[in-house]
This record gives C-alpha cells, structure tokens and sequence, in this order.
C-alpha cells in the first residue's frame, strides 16, 4: 500500500515523500500548517526542532497519525529525502505498529466508558453515534480511510406520518464526512446481505492490498464497515469485537 511521509525542516516547513510500491517515490515542500488539512500516515521531526512549543502544537495531530522523532531512526533531512520505498516502508512500519498498540491500548483501559458514551448518543443522535464509531475504528485499525454503511431512523413530523428508515454512508480519511448511499452501495449491500447474522464479522481481508470488510449489528441494525488497513492483528479484531458485544447489550 501506498503512504505518506512527512519529515519536519523548520519550523514553517516540512518534506513530504509520497512512497508506492514500484514507482519512484515524490516529494515536495509543504508548510507544516498545510499538513494538519492532509492524509498524513506519519510525521518525523528533526531533534534539532525539538522543543515544548514545537512538540505541543503536533500533540493534537498525534490522534490522526504517528509522530517520532528523527533520531530514532537516525535519519536527516538529506538521507529522508534519498530514501526507496523498502527503506521507507521499515521506518513507517515501526512508527505505525507502535501507534496503533499505543491506541488499542488505551481503548483497552476505556473501554467501557467509550461503550457508555456510546450508547447514550444511540436513541436520539444517530448521527453522533456512527461519527464517534468511525473515529473509534479509525484509530484501532490505523486505516487510511474508511466507509460506514448504517440505517438511520428519521422520525415523522407530523403525528400521522410513519418514521422513515433511511441508509445512510459516512466516508473520510481525516474526517467523517455523512453522505447518502448510492447505486454502488446498494449492490454492494446486497451482496453482503447474509452477512450480517452476527453482532461481529470479519467477511473480507485481502492482506496484499489491505481491503477490509466488516459486517456487523448494533441493536439488531446492520452495519457495514469497508477499510483499507497495513494490518490486522489479534489485538485489533479482539477490541472491535468486544466493543460491538459491548454495544449489544
């Protein structure tokens, strides 16, 4: 799978080297402001750069992507700017493992104050709910981007009408963004159909390409969850499903 890297020059700038496999890596100058709009997969700072200010402005980025510093890998600007694609891919999947550890461990410890909150947006904040749910599975799989396909209830307005049950997809890299299903959706609802007899199942995982494809119920309501990963552990497939067990009951 492709990446993105982003290794800090100043203050104001950064190098950002866009690495896929069998092609020559990219890369140009970008100001470190325009990173916080971009689909980071890691940040390296230079330790020359390291300072409390420096490092508490990146502390609101860490919930989106790796940040470590340079000198973990004994790296410089020069030599990051050299670096193929199979060097690269060794530093990131040092940099990414820890991250996503570091994540499940802490949604490991909140576990039931996340399930919680969670379930209290449930009857009236669907919405909410699935937004908080993308950002949740997001950080736990350290997934590129990732879709939701989810029913939404929309209540009647006058006291005669019946409440409409609508399909609705949220997609993102950074964000979730909420959107209507299209024509592709529907096929590809379908086809998973059967799927969604348990509160939790793993239906797809091509490795080589990271595709990820969940089929999964919250209170008897389907949920299809679609992602593009760099790995899927035992640690990762153990919090999810324990979550959606958790959301059942």
């Amino acid at each position: 799978m492709d990446f993105n890297l982003l290794f800090t020059k100043n203050l104001q700038q950064g190098i950002l080297r866009t690495f896929k496999r069998h092609e020559s890596p990219s890369s140009k100058i970008i100001e470190i402001t325009e990173a916080k709009t971009m689909p980071l997969q890691g940040l390296i700072f230079s330790d020359e750069l390291k300072n409390d200010d420096f490092l508490t402005g990146l502390e609101s980025e860490l919930k989106f992507y790796p940040i470590r510093s340079s000198s973990e890998f004994s790296l410089n600007a020069d030599v990051f700017e050299k670096m193929s694609y199979d060097d690269a891919r060794i530093v990131f999947d040092k940099m990414r493992e820890n991250w996503i550890l570091q994540n499940n461990i802490s949604m490991i410890e909140e576990m039931f104050k996340v399930r919680n909150h969670l379930l209290s947006l449930w009857p009236n904040d669907r919405a909410g709910f699935f937004e908080e749910l993308w950002f949740i599975l997001k950080t736990n799989l350290g997934a590129t981007n990732i879709k939701l396909i989810y029913n939404d209830l929309i209540k009647a307005k006058n006291e005669n009408d019946k409440n409409k049950l609508v399909k609705v997809k949220i997609i993102g890299e950074r964000f979730p963004e909420m959107t209507s299903v299209d024509e592709m959706d529907e096929v590809v609802l379908k086809s998973y159909e059967k799927d969604f007899g348990n509160t939790f199942d793993i239906t797809d995982y091509n490795k080589e390409k990271g595709q990820l494809v969940i089929c999964g119920t919250i209170k008897k309501s389907p949920v299809l969850i679609m992602a593009n990963v760099y790995q899927l552990t035992r640690l990762q497939k153990a919090i999810i499903s324990s979550l959606f067990d958790g959301l059942n009951h």
